[in-house]
Parts: C-alpha cells; sequence; structure tokens
C-alpha cells in the first residue's frame, strides 16, 4: 500500500491511489455510487474536480433500499439536488430489500449489497459506464478485516477491500481514512447526510466502528486503521503470487475438464503441501461451480481428509451443490450425480465430426489411404485405426453399458468390457463416460484404450477409418 504524506492534501492522495491501480483510463465513463453520507459525497466531489484530468464522463446512481422509510426519501431527495447543482446526470432507484432478504433467505446486509450492485450494473449498462465508482475508506477496510478475523477467514479475507475488482469497480478513497474524509468536507464546506443506522450496534460492523476500534486505537495502537490496511495490502499481494502458482499447478494435475465435471489427479494432490493443496481444493471448485459460496474452511477440510485417505475410494457433498468423488487414482469434482450426467448416445450417418456434449469431447472421423498412415502403436490411445471394409455404416458412438463384450486387439477371446476395465484400472467414474465406438452391432473400439480385433488393420488394408477423441 503506498504511503500518503498529510502534506500531499486530499485530492493528491485521491488521486495517487487512481494513478497507483490504475482505476482510470482516457475517456472513461464513471457511474458514481451516491448515498449521500460523507464518504460518497467526498468521492463524487474528488472526481468532479479530478475529472478533466482524465476526460471523465460521470454518472450519478442513488438507490433507496425502503428501509428507513421518511429519512431514506430525505437523503435521495439531498443526492437529486446535488446532482443538479453540480450538472451530472442522476439515476435514483428504489428497491424493496427486506423483501428481496426475506425471499431469498440473506441478511439484511447481505441482500442491500446484492440488490445496490445489481442497480449499479442495471445503470452502468444504460449509460455504457465501464467503471463504476464506489466511496469505501480505509476505515471500511479495517472493520472488514477484523471483522473476518472475529469469524475466522484465511488469508484471502484478510486482504480487505480490493481498491479495484473485475478491473470495473474502483475505490479511490481506500487509502484515506474517515477522519481525513470529514476534514476534506468540513473545509470544502460541502454538505451530506447521516446515515443513523450505522450507530446501531445490534449490527457486527457497527460493534467493531463504534466498539472495538476506537478500543484498538486508544490502549494497542493509535495507527490502527493504517496497520489493518498495511496488512490487507501485503496479503493482497501474496495472494496474487499463490493464484499464479496454484494456476500453475492445477494445469499441471487436471486429467479431464467439462462443464459439468473436472478430475485430478490423486496423488499429485496428496503430494503437496497442506496450505497449496486446500487452495487447490477452492480453485478446483471455483473453476467448476464459477463461484465459492458456502464453502467454509471445514468443507476444504474435508476433501483434504478424503484426497489423503488410504481408501482409494469415497465421496462428499458440498453445501456449493459439487459433489467430490474419489476413485483410485483421480479426484473428481462433480455438478450434479455422475451417472446422471454420464448416458449418451449419438448415430454417425457417415464420415463426420461428432461433438459429444455430455462428456465434452469431438469424435472426428476420416479416411485415407493405408500407405498414408504410421503404425498403430506410433498413435495416442485417443486415435484408433480401423480397416474400413470392417467398418459398417451407420455407427453409434454411446457411454458404457452393462453386459458390454468386445474382443480386445491381441486377444484370442471374447471380454467383458467391465472386466476390460477393471483389469486396466480404469476409474468407474470414468466407465460411464468412456466412448463406446460401435459398427453393425459390435463393438469396435473402446474410447481411448483398445480397439476391437475384428476391425484391425492388416496387410491387405487398403482404406483406413481413423478415429480422433479431440478435447473442447
Amino acid at each position: 500500500m503506498p504511503t500518503f504524506r498529510k502534506d500531499y492534501g486530499f485530492l493528491s492522495a485521491v488521486e495517487a491511489a487512481i494513478h497507483h491501480y490504475h482505476m482510470l483510463d482516457e475517456g472513461d465513463t464513471v457511474l458514481v455510487g451516491v448515498s449521500g453520507g460523507p464518504d460518497s459525497v467526498a468521492l463524487l466531489h474528488s472526481l468532479v474536480t479530478l475529472g478533466p484530468k482524465w476526460s471523465l464522463r460521470l454518472v450519478i446512481a442513488h438507490l433507496n433500499h425502503q428501509l428507513r422509510g421518511a429519512t431514506a426519501d430525505q437523503e435521495a431527495a439531498f443526492v437529486g439536488r446535488l446532482a443538479e447543482g453540480l450538472g451530472i446526470r442522476c439515476e435514483m432507484g428504489s428497491k424493496n430489500v427486506a423483501k428481496y432478504g426475506a425471499e431469498h433467505r440473506l441478511s439484511i446486509q447481505e441482500a442491500a449489497r446484492i440488490v445496490r450492485y445489481a442497480f449499479y450494473d442495471e445503470v452502468a449498462a444504460k449509460y455504457s459506464a465501464n467503471k463504476i465508482a464506489l466511496g469505501h475508506q480505509a476505515d471500511d477496510n479495517a472493520e472488514s478485516i477484523l471483522m473476518r478475523l472475529l469469524r475466522g477467514t484465511g488469508p484471502l479475507g484478510l486482504t480487505g477491500i480490493p481498491p479495484v475488482r473485475h478491473g470495473r469497480i474502483i475505490r479511490p478513497l481506500i487509502h484515506l481514512t474517515r477522519k481525513e474524509i470529514l476534514a476534506f468536507l468540513e473545509l470544502a464546506g460541502s454538505e451530506y447526510t447521516r446515515d443513523h443506522s450505522n450507530l446501531d450496534t445490534r449490527y457486527l460492523r457497527n460493534r467493531i466502528r463504534h466498539e472495538l476500534l476506537p478500543h484498538l486505537k486508544e490502549h494497542y495502537n493509535p495507527n490502527t486503521v493504517r496497520a489493518l490496511n498495511r496488512l490487507g495490502s501485503i496479503l493482497r499481494d501474496e495472494e496474487d503470487f499463490w493464484d499464479q502458482e496454484v494456476g500453475r499447478r492445477f494445469q499441471n494435475l487436471v486429467l479431464d475438464h467439462t462443464p459439468d465435471r473436472l478430475s485430478l489427479m490423486a496423488r499429485g494432490l496428496s503430494d503437496l503441501h497442506p496450505a497449496l493443496l486446500r487452495r487447490l481444493v477452492r480453485h478446483a471448485v471455483f473453476s467448476l461451480k464459477g463461484e465459492l459460496k458456502r464453502l467454509g474452511h471445514v468443507h476444504v477440510e474435508a476433501v483434504v481428509r478424503l484426497i489423503a485417505a488410504p481408501s482409494p475410494s469415497g465421496r462428499l457433498d458440498l453445501p456449493c451443490g459439487v459433489k467430490v468423488v474419489r476413485d483410485r487414482e483421480e479426484v473428481n469434482f462433480l455438478l450434479g450425480h455422475p451417472e446422471e450426467n454420464a448416458g449418451f448416445e449419438y448415430e454417425i450417418p457417415r464420415i463426420r465430426t461428432t461433438f459429444i456434449r455430455e462428456i465434452g469431447i469431438y469424435l472426428k472421423l476420416s479416411v485415407c489411404d493405408s500407405t498414408e498412415v504410421s503404425h498403430p502403436k506410433n498413435h495416442p490411445l485417443t486415435t484408433a485405426l480401423f480397416d474400413l471394409t470392417a467398418v459398417t455404416f451407420p455407427l453409434k458412438v454411446r457411454n458404457f453399458e452393462h453386459g458390454d463384450r468386445f474382443k480386445p486387439l491381441g486377444m484370442a477371446g471374447s471380454q467383458k468390457v467391465k472386466s476390460f476395465f477393471i483389469n486396466h484400472k480404469v476409474p468407474r467414474s470414468k466407465r460411464l463416460r468412456c466412448p463406446i465406438l460401435i459398427s453393425g452391432g459390435r463393438i469396435i473400439w473402446v474410447g481411448g484404450y483398445r480397439i476391437d480385433d475384428s476391425a484391425k488393420l492388416t496387410e491387405k488394408t487398403k482404406k483406413v477409418l481413423k478415429a480422433e477423441l479431440l478435447p473442447i
């Protein structure tokens, strides 16, 4: 976190934060969330003053949460007058947050946050605003860090409020304290409203703001807010490093990745340091689900134990809707039950490429002269070569069914496909997803493993049917 000298002045500190985090670009359209409180008003005045340096176009957005009756209406009126006086377009919204929270079983604070950000997104889209500026400041950040610390968060939670999120949401006041903001407004003679619900100590954040932080400042460290912000900044840098490291390790462990399934190497995971393993588990869930809501430390630890267990099999249902299945040398993260997702059957009437949606694989067929192909051993297991005269169209590709039999290349007699899987230690989770290629009612390829002896290339082969399994 950059250190701002007091004699730089308020606006200089705001400008320094904007430059440090590259919050703005020339010609940006910026939606400014203005509640009417001191932080958002100071933010608005700062961007109005500094805006010409980036040729900014400003739009104000104000949302009435319908929680405080006439007081909220007065705040909306104040923001409207403020916008009119500055000559800035202002969009007013009103949402019943209490009703939304009840319908979605959310706390008032969480419901308000979701509804507010949805409103900002809506207004930003209307005005083609590519940035959303919010008034979070250093005290807010310190409160968030303390609140998460008391709840037992991990390092990511201690990073606090990000100065920039998704390259779009910016917080230019993030390094300025509440005291500095109030001093700036007083010096400028700027009016603002006061939200008296911020004094209600029934809420944890307010107890931290009015009780815990003042106590820490008085009895332990007068610079507690700065110290906590510095901690958040250090951990943000470290989390950035970890993200890169986890991403690199993750790619080396992936066996299969489709929209509803992620398979990782169990042995590679169990060899990792616990700190890295926990992060990889979270990364795996996020890569499949797109979020980490309701995934807590206790759930991550349960997955870690499953991976480290001596048993080659096991299963967990995570509260975020993801199932984790340990299957021999694989750890599978699934959306939905594996049997529910695996069933498929496609008819292939001619030479073409078929997309098997359920497993995220293309089956590509092509024909060539035997003189144009090398020995089958020179091809990966995901490629199979057949004597074209031994194949009858239409072909069919489907998943494994109990009772399937074929004559594996090189064997004298037939064998159940299930026995073949067991002998070759194919995980159960992969068996149902294995594409079985059928010609004339007989299996000619257990996709990715072995062709049927009846369809092999011989010295008499002239035309070759080439089948390839290609990932998305």
